[in-house]
């Protein structure tokens, strides 16, 4: 008993927690599926909300539904069309937002769309992730990693582009 309250209070502790994608690389233009796994909550409260803002390049995303969440997607415009799978796509998403959930900060979940990466093999896509919690707590996923520089407290979710296939 006493071994699973030391791995549940490890599992709930905050350092080394960030939200992270998985898998951590895909092929470039493809279509990939990928998880934005959220570790913990917000200093002990549920998370009620994750925000993606998704990067440039990104012409198609489609969230998976999660009972009890609101799906949000917004699109912008594309400066020039681009080749669907069906047709030519003139907008694209910038913003997928799952909200008024309550995921309680001792569990983990994933939050999982479908994308369509980008043709830009060996590059590093960032993922600015917003965790919004109960109370009114905010904690901001946007740190890049600097080589040679400590780890970031709140580093950004990336996805590493591999070579091309």
């Amino acid at each position: 008993m006493r071994k699973l309250l030391a791995l549940l209070l490890l599992a709930s502790a905050p350092a080394g927690a960030h939200v992270t994608i998985d898998p951590p690389e895909a092929a470039p233009n493809s279509f990939q599926r990928i998880a934005f796994r959220v570790p913990h909550g917000c200093a002990g409260q549920p998370t009620t909300a994750i925000e993606v803002t998704l990067p440039e390049g990104i012409t198609s995303a489609r969230p998976s539904p999660k009972p009890g969440w609101e799906l949000t997607v917004r699109m912008r415009p594309l400066e020039r069309p681009v080749s669907g799978g069906h047709g030519l796509v003139r907008e694209a998403p910038s913003f997928i937002a799952w909200s008024g959930g309550n995921l309680p900060d001792p569990f983990f979940e994933e939050f999982v769309m479908m994308i369509r990466t980008p043709n830009r093999p060996g590059e590093t896509l960032l993922f600015p992730v917003a965790q919004l919690c109960a109370g009114g707590a905010r904690h901001d996923w946007v740190e890049v990693a600097t080589p040679g520089q400590a780890r970031p407290r709140s580093p950004v979710p990336t996805l590493r582009l591999g070579a091309a296939p």
